[in-house]
């Protein structure tokens, strides 16, 4: 595993583990959470924000409409080998004791958002609900950036599952920088 090898490498400068704090935003949510459920003794934590690796289910199953038994058991139905290997990999990381990850999700994230649920039954996981919509604190949400020109450009946060990208999310990095602080204390 070359995540784990990196842990090592990392941790064989000096570094000491519990100041080791991975972090992936979709898939690489997905991966924090499996490689610490798995490694719980080698990293600190871990940040995850809207974990997915299996495709848009929560919109195209319209979890809304249908729930979330009938979207996955229409996601078994028609891709069935992707559907098992993501409640395999659900059911492994559920079997962690303690699973120090601050979990990030959106309920309009067109990938995993209304399928997170599950999340909040593993202890030490910390769930933050972001949103219900693209504003966070009351603040719309936009993307941000220079072009190579350096004249800046903004666009409207279109896609929740970006949101950590966006401007309103910096109302979040304070609960950040509080849960790094805690692990590297720990």
């Amino acid at each position: 595993d070359k995540n784990l090898e990196l842990v090592e490498m990392i941790i064989s400068i000096g570094v000491p583990k519990n100041q080791i704090i991975i972090a992936g935003n979709s898939c690489g949510g997905w991966l924090t959470m499996m490689l610490i459920s798995k490694y719980p003794n080698k990293i600190g934590g871990g940040i995850s924000m809207n974990q997915a690796c299996y495709g848009k289910q929560s919109k195209e199953r319209k979890v809304k409409k249908n729930g979330v038994e009938k979207a996955l058991t229409k996601f078994a139905k028609l891709d069935p080998g992707p559907a098992k290997m993501r409640q395999n990999q659900i059911d492994e990381i559920s079997k962690s004791k303690n699973l120090p990850v601050l979990v990030f999700t959106h309920p309009k994230d067109p990938y995993d958002g209304l399928l997170s649920d599950w999340v909040e039954e593993i202890p030490g996981i910390t769930r933050v609900i972001i949103s219900n919509d693209r504003t966070i604190n009351g603040k719309k949400c936009f993307r941000k950036g220079l072009k190579k020109n350096g004249k800046e450009w903004k666009k409207k946060l279109k896609n929740p599952h970006y949101i950590w990208d966006a401007d309103c999310f910096q109302y979040y990095n304070q609960t950040i920088l509080d849960y790094i602080s805690s692990r590297v204390s720990s």
